[in-house]
């Protein structure tokens, strides 16, 4: 992933995920949910200059407790993944600076 995101930022300044909004989540079956790997994904995606959605981190520890065929079933977690989506969505419908000066 983070080989993707490191190509994906070329060129400096320019790529197609600057000024983005993204919303990031990890899950582990450990009791922390990946949240080390979710700060790194984070700092990645800010050096890049992605819009990061504005909320508390989204890691999903004891995955496999959670998911019962192949659907996430706890509903406490579906309902604060989808606040997630529902933000990055309002996030997109935003429009930024740059909108603002092309029009």
């Amino acid at each position: 992933m983070k080989n993707a995101l490191d190509w994906a930022s070329r060129p400096h300044g320019k790529a197609t995920l600057t000024g983005k909004p993204v919303f990031t989540l990890t899950s582990s079956p450990g009791a922390v949910g990946g949240a080390r790997a979710h700060a790194q994904l984070n700092e990645t995606l800010a050096s890049i200059g992605a819009r990061t959605v504005l909320r508390p981190q989204a890691v999903v520890g004891a995955v496999h407790e959670k998911i019962t065929d192949g659907r996430l079933t706890e509903q406490r977690t579906l309902d604060f993944l989808v606040g997630g989506i529902d933000d990055l969505l309002a996030d997109i419908a935003r429009p930024t600076a740059a909108d603002r000066e092309a029009s």
